[in-house]
């Protein structure tokens, strides 16, 4: 028997009723997956390592399908890249602010800046690719291109308000206090055992290396800021 009446229209209605509506558009749930893919894949890589980060295990810690991990990302290289390049910029701005906490001087700059990368990479040294280079020539590569140089020079740009003269060498900069990381990375030894160590030995080598001499680059006080640096030697002291 067919209702009729009210009836009819309660069935109706029945019928057609949907879900309520999130307030979320179809474009900022797919946005909303995204992320929570890109911040699963930061989540196994720090617990697992990145050899032992596949899709499988992103797929289970973001609670998804392997379909829909693949859904946003094309590989698994492109899903690492994005991750590492998240996990970069969240290291970059804890170098930044204790650098800057930190410095008076474009040399001071970029001392701390690399004293705190390492401390930052040793403490977790899965979440970037820099950090395994001589063990992964991918790794290695990654650590010296295009994208890993930009977030890079994004950590070392404050050393430009300290010398504004360095702007049309900041490129050069980047490169070569990434170099100098990936060393310390690498090897150690007793002259940067420590950050006090560490510290006073890239006074030594790596600032007179990246800035200018003289008082223009660092002030009254030299390369490094130290008074002794621009001291005058009289050939005739007395002994």
């Amino acid at each position: 028997m067919e209702p009729t009446g009210d009836g009819a229209a309660d069935a109706q209605a029945r019928q057609v009723r949907r879900a309520p509506w999130s307030g979320r558009s179809p474009a900022a749930a797919a946005e909303s997956a995204r992320e929570k893919i890109i911040d699963a894949t930061v989540t196994c890589i720090r617990r697992h390592g990145l050899e032992r980060t596949s899709i499988s295990a992103i797929a289970t810690i973001a609670g998804v399908s392997r379909p829909t991990v693949y859904a946003y990302f094309d590989t698994r290289e492109a899903l690492v890249s994005v991750a590492l390049e998240r996990a970069g910029a969240s290291i970059a701005e804890r170098v930044v602010a204790v650098a800057r906490r930190r410095s008076k001087t474009a040399g001071d700059f970029a001392v701390e800046a690399l004293i705190a990368a390492r401390r930052e990479f040793r403490a977790e040294p899965a979440l970037h690719p820099i950090s395994r280079a001589p063990a992964d020539a991918w790794a290695a590569n990654q650590a010296l291109s295009e994208s890993s140089l930009q977030i890079a020079r994004v950590i070392l740009e404050p050393i430009t308000s300290y010398d504004p003269s360095l702007v049309a060498r900041l490129d050069e900069i980047t490169e070569t206090l990434i170099r100098w990381l990936l060393s310390l990375l690498i090897f150690d030894s007793d002259r940067t055992s420590s950050d006090t160590k560490l510290r006073a030995y890239l006074r030594r080598s790596v600032v007179p290396a990246i800035l200018p001499a003289g008082p223009t680059a660092e002030g009254v006080g030299g390369v490094g800021g130290d008074p002794a640096a621009s001291e005058p030697v009289h050939a005739n002291r007395a002994s």
